[in-house]
């Protein structure tokens, strides 16, 4: 497929979430983190673990030892099937010598770790340059991994490394051999770009270039490491997965470690999500896409993207692509966002704040740039009328600053606390008019032309009683009366908006239930901008009336 059809398709489909991995992906540090299995080395040779334990079977080694194994049977149990079968000969046949010096055992797992090496490395290349026509993907991977401070990779194999290796500049040849490869949680002893992290063990093609001691194959070894990762010595993986935006890719989701991880970092963590490629053949429509992908989002906090090869190649050649390529492209297509700005709307004590802290791995932005005064938090009705007016300024002046930060936002998601619209419910009968030209001097100053920022609207909903009592904690002198009364002012606001608000009802939810279905309206819904500018201007000049039976 010709590349600028390929990149206008995916953008079609998934031009959102490449924004994201791409504003993850170019900060100074990279926020985005590789996780790799063993479907991200197939078309290079490489087998996947059903095929890898089959070769198993097949060694000279083994396939004499009359061990049956089901054909479509768990690869793991048929992998232990195999090794104790292996391991219960060895021990029959090995010298005197070695059961003195209880070397037995050693033998036994050095030479089972050959006998993988052979199955793992059966049907590849061994000089790296010839794996460049086989691989759709990886290749394009490599520039993204050389600037990630660690790749982890589920697969034995240093395919990875060997690429990193031979695409190093004349400078970098000097330097060092490109990558650090590491399988212990010594990670943090290594504070530099291109680490690949094999948390089930590394088996490298030279196999004396110094493999892992233990290879995570087999049921037992499974066990141990999802019993070590509640125990705290699996913390590098889930520190990564906390604090980076995750691409998964030619995963499966069997490996239980890598489930338990997910699913606590989705319990711990509900406003942080990773993206899960789907593998699909081409021209194949993928089954159950929408059930896939809403079981990984509730379960894992993954978003599943359905891609071909050739697609997944085209999504990492997008996500690493410079910023005026990637906006020809955009444009090319139409109708399409590269900035995505979600604005929290609601009562006080509704839980915006709340919420916003849970979503680390997107940008966002405070309520206030600056201290608020403290009368703000007062009962309006016993604070000096001057000093309303000085409050009010203030909260114009603050709009206008945070409303120029947004404007000059130009990529990536965006999520805002409290919107420009807002402070119309806090005004008295009468003012609306007076307020909406406040707001617009503050917004549009000078001689500037600067409209109010577009953006979607999320606004929260809460029952007045439960935010009451919130508000005694947060100091805030106020009763469930008026924060009723304030709910439906801002309700009326925002209703003025023809398309771009979303009504979220958080009562009787518990916190993470209300950062998960924020994020689903982000991650996973339609973008659509409320028309932010026009609503200010239709309370300016009296098309959208004072709701004079709230006030």
């Amino acid at each position: 497929m010709d590349k600028s059809i390929l990149y206008q398709s995916l953008l079609s489909k998934y031009c959102k979430q490449i924004v994201h991995m791409r504003q993850q992906y170019h900060l100074s540090s990279s926020n985005l983190g590789i996780v790799l299995g063993a479907g991200a080395s197939k078309d290079i040779g490489l087998p996947n673990w059903k095929e890898l334990v089959q070769c198993i079977a097949q060694h000279d080694q083994i396939k004499d030892l009359d061990v049956k194994i089901a054909p479509e049977g768990d690869p793991i149990s048929n992998a232990q099937l195999l090794f104790q079968a292996y391991k219960a000969h060895m021990s029959k046949i090995c010298d005197d010598e070695d059961r003195a010096y209880n070397r037995v055992d050693m033998k036994i797992r050095a030479q089972w770790q050959k006998i993988v090496h052979a199955a793992l490395y059966m049907g590849t290349e061994s000089e790296v340059e010839k794996l460049v026509p086989k691989d759709h993907y990886l290749w394009s991977l490599i520039k993204i991994i050389k600037k990630t401070p660690m790749t982890i990779n589920y697969n034995f194999d240093d395919t990875i490394q060997r690429m990193l290796s031979a695409t190093r500049t004349r400078s970098e040849i000097d330097q060092s051999r490109g990558y650090t490869t590491l399988w212990n949680s010594n990670v943090y002893m290594f504070p530099k770009n291109s680490v690949v992290y094999h948390p089930n063990g590394f088996l490298p093609y030279r196999i004396t270039e110094h493999p892992s001691e233990r290879l995570v194959f087999l049921e037992d070894s499974f066990a141990d490491q999802l019993i070590d990762s509640m125990h705290g010595h699996y913390n590098v993986l889930s520190d990564y997965f906390t604090h980076n935006t995750c691409l998964l890719i030619g995963l499966s989701l069997s490996d239980p470690t890598l489930k338990h991880i997910l699913r606590t970092n989705a319990t711990n963590h509900p406003g942080i999500y990773h993206y899960y490629i789907k593998h699909v053949e081409k021209g194949k429509t993928p089954e159950n896409e929408q059930a896939i992908a809403d079981a990984n989002f509730d379960v894992f906090n993954l978003i599943t993207l359905f891609l071909t090869s050739e697609e997944i190649s085209g999504l990492l050649e997008l996500i690493e692509m410079s910023e005026d390529d990637f906006d020809e492209y955009v444009e090319e297509v139409g109708n399409l966002f590269k900035s995505y700005k979600y604005i929290l709307v609601g009562s006080v004590a509704v839980g915006k704040s709340t919420a916003m802290s849970h979503f680390r791995n997107i940008s966002t932005q405070d309520e206030w740039l600056e201290f608020m005064p403290e009368d703000m938090a007062k009962d309006p009705s016993k604070v000096d009328e001057k000093r309303i007016d000085d409050i009010d300024e203030w909260i114009a002046n603050q709009w206008g600053k945070k409303n120029y930060k947004l404007l000059r936002i130009t990529n990536g998601i965006h999520l805002i606390d409290r919107g420009p619209l807002d402070a119309f419910a806090f005004t008295p009968k009468g003012e609306w008019k007076n307020k909406a030209a406040l707001t617009k001097k503050h917004i549009s100053p000078g001689k500037s032309n600067r409209e109010l920022c577009s953006a979607e609207i999320i606004f929260l909903v809460g029952d007045p009683y439960t935010m009451a009592s919130r508000a005694i904690l947060s100091q805030k002198d106020t009763d469930a009366e008026k924060l009723e009364r304030q709910q439906n002012l801002i309700k009326y606001v925002y209703s003025t908006a023809s398309v771009g608000v979303r009504t979220l009802d958080t009562r009787n939810k518990s916190k993470a239930q209300v950062a998960k279905e924020i994020a689903r309206i982000i991650f996973m819904e339609d973008y659509e901008e409320a028309p932010l500018n026009k609503m200010l201007n239709d309370f300016l000049n009296g098309s959208a009336p004072e709701p004079v039976d709230l006030l």
